[in-house]
């Protein structure tokens, strides 16, 4: 398996660094691009990760581009299945290949390009961060730096997910302090990064993410798919169809013993399950819904000595992280969960620690196949709001020494663009246009996403009325905008 392992995964990295020049989408990957231009306002940030650049850049002029930010997502991977690696091998007294757990891990993050834009954003970050925290929060010898560390991890988190970063913060302390048994001291450990952090952004930039959060809390709350309920809608809509996919493998797997029976019966509900949860054209479900098939399949084969295992807690961790870092997404878990699988990826194979070894390959082929089939159709089959990449052929420089290759149609549109609009760097995109201001190598007035008008009436209550929009109209802009804006139909 361990070569396969490494074919799949060497294809995998190939098919992604063969587009990494070419498409973009410019709705979410060019709010994720505007996070990282270090000139770009982010008032009001719900994601203040963009402190981060505008930092890197006012101390060493690094400026990431497309490009860049594509190639930082995948190395952040390469770093985040090293993280899990570590993880897997402080809860596994067998101590697996590290090579072997190390690919399947990739493979599992990689997984993640089959849904949403490949340029890294909060998603990707939230990922990696949560692989970080769980190799500390697991780790066998506790130290002080132990301790400052999960607190940087947590600290960092506020920046690019908050609710993620809450969560997280109250799960370790139960598991910390509470199951560890750890002095209560150590908490000041892991507040100390945070505040260094907070400081170090208000001396440099002149803000943080106290200052903003405490405005952007509200403006967010006023959009309509971001109230609380809703919000918790998306994430339990989710767990339940993953419970009833659950239920429903564990239920036949105690009912019947015969293995063809079994799956004769499970086929049947799955396909209901799958085409009854299918709300796009997206089809990653599929994978989710069979994976909470595979847990159940797992636990019910548990030994009893399996299940007094110390590591018992951390699969049962394992099985609702995906749900507990998607919580604050205003997208249905169901479509963007594929970004969370490594996590019942590695928490499985744990499991399968005690099954016979052609379980464990065929586990890992199959998840290969997965991640291939996600890549290909993620990056260039079908990427996501684009046509195949294989149409992005001509080049097109968006800021000095930085291009991407975009369609024709789109390169028309851009000139077209570019002459109305001359040589203002700043202008207003509404509504999930980011991106089109930055190829042309501006920012927007205020944030980095303006999604909708209840949105745009909190950043512009008196109005707009000088400098220039460009408008999609998929919302209707405020009476009191009285600048004639620059219609968009369409950007393919």
């Amino acid at each position: 398996m361990p070569k396969f392992l490494l074919g799949a995964a060497i294809l995998a990295v190939a098919i992604v660094l063969a587009g990494i020049n070419r498409g973009f989408d410019v709705s979410d990957e060019g709010l994720y691009v505007l996070l990282a231009h270090p000139f770009q306002e982010n008032q009001g940030g719900i994601f203040n990760y963009d402190l981060f650049f505008k930092l890197l850049y006012e101390w060493s002029g690094i400026h990431f581009g497309i490009v860049g930010l594509r190639v930082l997502r995948l190395a952040f991977y390469a770093l985040g299945a090293w993280a899990l690696t570590s993880f897997y091998n402080s809860l596994n007294p067998q101590k697996a290949p590290f090579s072997k757990v190390y690919l399947l891990a990739f493979l599992g993050l990689l997984a993640g390009y089959g849904f949403l834009p490949a340029s890294l954003s909060y998603n990707h970050l939230t990922v990696v961060l949560t692989c970080f925290w769980l190799a500390l929060i697991a780790q066998p010898k506790w130290t002080w730096i132990n301790s400052i560390l999960i607190g940087l991890v947590l600290a960092v988190l506020v920046y690019v997910k908050v609710t993620t970063s809450i969560l997280l913060g109250g799960i370790s302390l139960i598991l910390v302090f509470w199951f560890q048994k750890r002095p209560w001291y150590q908490l000041l450990a892991w507040v100390l990064p945070f505040f260094v952090l907070e400081l170090t952004f208000h001396w440099t930039l002149g803000e943080n993410a106290i200052s903003r959060l405490s405005e952007g809390i509200a403006i967010q709350s006023s959009r309509g798919d971001y109230q609380f309920w809703i919000l918790t809608k998306h994430t339990l809509v989710g767990l339940f169809w993953s419970l009833m996919m659950f239920g429903a493998v564990w239920l036949i797997r105690k009912s019947f013993k015969n293995p063809f029976l079994q799956l004769a019966i499970v086929l049947p509900i799955f396909s209901f399950l799958f085409f009854k949860t299918k709300i796009t054209d997206e089809w990653n479900h599929f994978f989710l819904l069979l994976g909470a098939g595979i847990w159940a399949f797992t636990l019910n084969n548990l030994s009893p000595k399996s299940k007094r295992e110390r590591r018992l807690p951390w699969i049962v961790l394992l099985i609702f992280l995906p749900f507990i870092l998607h919580f604050g997404s205003n997208v249905y878990w169901l479509r963007i969960g594929i970004h969370y699988a490594v996590f019942w990826i590695i928490g499985i194979y744990l499991l399968m620690d005690n099954f016979p070894a052609k379980w464990k390959s065929r586990f890992g082929i199959g998840i290969s196949l997965m991640t291939l089939l996600l890549v290909f159709n993620g990056l260039w089959w079908h990427p996501f709001q684009q046509k195949g990449l294989w149409n992005a052929s001509e080049n097109w420089e968006y800021l000095p020494h930085k291009s991407i290759k975009l369609f024709p149609s789109q390169i028309d549109v851009l000139e077209n663009l570019e002459r109305k609009t001359g040589e203002e760097k700043g202008i207003l995109a509404v509504y999930r246009i980011s991106g089109i201001p930055y190829l042309l190598g501006k920012t927007i007035s205020k944030n980095p996403g303006i999604w909708d008008r209840a949105q745009l009436e909190k950043f512009f209550p008196n109005g707009y009325s000088a400098g220039q929009i460009l408008y999609y109209p998929i919302d209707s802009l405020p009476e009191n905008f009285t600048v004639e804006p620059t219609l968009i139909y369409t950007f393919e």
